[in-house]
């Protein structure tokens, strides 16, 4: 148990309790394993500074007792041997360390890469539509406009039946041009698919397998930007702590509506550790946003699995 709140006090208190077994003790054969418990714990919660300080000083106590006559020779080349795999040990879990927290900067680094890939792609997207629309508009639409025009002006002159179905022909035309401009300024994705595209994109950053489960008619309900915005940011924290708390990579998402025009949400994933639900400062936001739309949040555990249920109504 930590005396102090210095891991290496800690363990330089052992070795001074050690030392002092042998005012009241003159069998110390129960000491070398307790050393060597002890060069081995602190090899994994030891830094790298820290633990060639503590192996010097336990070395320095090993010595002592041999030079005492308290250990024999075999004893002490025993330690000897012992201190040394410790140490080789602590360079390994150092190294594990370093990988790993480079791995998670890298990690870091490509999602932030990637997200600004994508944002980068969508502005070149958007505006090449820009353009395409700007020209549909001032040439294509222009011309349209003018041979509109020239046609009533023709009708107007000379009432034919041919002249009739080129100005209906030309005002068509001209309608399915402005339509398709509209479509193409139009570049943002809107309820619940812009939700879902979110979560992809969320999806391969986190290296999740995330398997969506939407009832018939779900994607073509109307929701408010609001709605969208909260309905994201929930199932992000669901699966943020899906990452943190689970060792499964697999999620279950479901979206349906329920007779009372009710968008209901489930998460779930596996849970490791038996310990019990507490509410955190995740959980807490995640319900106070429902709340800002009328909605509610409720969190269980269905055996090994962290359940996260969710509804709120549709503004009509």
């Amino acid at each position: 148990m930590p005396l102090v709140k210095i891991a290496l006090l800690n363990y330089l208190l052992i070795l001074l309790l050690i030392a002092l077994t042998i005012f009241i003790s003159s069998d110390l054969t129960f000491i070398l394993p307790l050393l060597a418990f002890i060069l081995i714990e602190s090899a994994f919660r030891l830094k790298e500074r820290k633990y060639p300080l503590f192996i010097a000083i336990a070395s320095t106590l090993c010595f002592s007792f041999f030079v005492f006559n308290m250990i024999a020779l075999y004893s002490f080349l025993l330690m000897i041997a012992i201190t040394v795999c410790c140490f080789f040990l602590h360079q390994y879990l150092s190294q594990v360390e370093m990988k790993t927290t480079l791995y998670e900067q890298l990690l870091s680094q490509f999602r932030k890469i990637k997200r600004d890939s994508v944002e980068q792609e969508e502005l070149v997207r958007s505006e090449e539509r820009t353009k395409i629309a700007r020209d549909m508009h001032d040439s294509v639409g222009h011309k349209l406009t003018s041979l509109l025009m020239q046609l009533e002006m023709l009708s107007i002159e000379n009432q034919t039946h041919n002249l009739i179905e080129l100005k209906q022909l030309a005002r068509e035309s001209l309608e399915e041009t402005r339509f398709a401009v509209r479509q193409l300024k139009s570049t943002e994705t809107t309820g619940l698919q812009s939700v879902i595209l979110l979560i992809r994109k969320l999806e391969m950053e986190s290296h999740l397998h995330i398997r969506f489960t939407i009832e018939k008619g779900v994607l073509s309900i109307p929701i408010s930007n609001e709605q969208s915005v909260v309905l994201y940011r929930v199932l992000q924290e669901c699966l943020t702590n899906a990452m943190k708390h689970s060792q499964s990579k697999e999620v279950e998402v479901t979206l349906t509506v329920d007779s009372l025009h009710h968008i209901l949400f489930e998460v779930k994933n596996k849970l490791v550790s038996d310990l019990p639900l507490v509410k955190g400062f995740g959980l807490t936001n995640m319900e106070g946003r429902l709340q800002e739309i009328h909605g509610q949040l409720r969190v269980l555990r269905d055996g090994k699995n962290f359940i996260v249920r969710g509804s709120f109504p549709l503004k009509r």
